[in-house]
């Protein structure tokens, strides 16, 4: 993992004309979750945290388990420029035997609030792949509304009980939709990154045959 480490020396900033940065130029995350596919799956899961609209560039991620002090082997991308501000993403897989446990990614950067790292917490990877689905929860919650008949206001309960179970489908079903949101933006965010890439290559080859064309052997002047 590259870690870019900010200098002691001042730095003189060169803004164009024109451009004028927001008063808040720190790192704003976005945290992804791993998908329950993923956690099926490979028994592990991969945290992604998406840092953009920070200045300057230098920047420094790393992750730690909550309570821990150890820096955990974790990956990140290059920084790269959005207009006048620098984006950055981390990733941190995390391994089976500590799905139970809460991590944190922790920023470095010189305009952070108050000149304190950033310590964004990730929920424990359990805790994700383990939502009940809303069916299971209705047929629970049916089931514990079914061994109360000793009120005499039975009908008013049944009303209550219902709107409960309603609330907590929408709720679950909320969560669900949310999850899955997360894991289509961070496909589509790897897919951007591959066709960057792809396009990247494409061009680099199209200007070494263009070069070749012209650095060849050229016809010899007739006598």
């Amino acid at each position: 993992m590259s870690i870019h480490s900010a200098s002691e020396s001042s730095y003189i900033l060169h803004l164009p004309t024109g451009k004028h940065l927001d008063s808040d130029s720190s790192p704003k995350p976005t945290i992804f979750l791993p998908s329950l596919a993923e956690t099926n799956l490979h028994k592990a899961g991969t945290y992604l945290c998406l840092l953009e609209k920070f200045f300057p560039d230098v920047i420094r991620v790393y992750w730690k388990e909550k309570g821990g002090d150890k820096i955990l082997e974790s990956q990140e991308g290059n920084t790269v420029k959005t207009r006048d501000t620098y984006m950055k993403f981390s990733w941190l897989t995390v391994p089976e035997e500590s799905t139970d446990k809460e991590h944190r990614c922790i920023v470095k950067h010189e305009n952070n609030k108050n000149g304190v790292d950033q310590e964004i917490l990730f929920p424990p990877i359990d805790n994700v792949a383990n939502i009940i689905t809303p069916t299971e929860a209705a047929l629970r919650t049916e089931s514990a509304f079914k061994t109360i008949n000793v009120n005499p206001k039975e009908s008013v309960l049944r009303s209550e009980n219902a709107n409960n179970t309603t609330a907590l489908e929408a709720c679950l079903e909320e969560s669900r939709d949310l999850l899955q949101l997360q894991v289509t933006s961070t496909s589509a965010f790897y897919t951007y990154l591959i066709l960057l890439f792809k396009c990247a290559v494409h061009l680099a080859f199209v200007v070494f045959c263009l070069w070749r064309r012209a650095a060849g052997p050229r016809d010899a002047p007739s006598s």
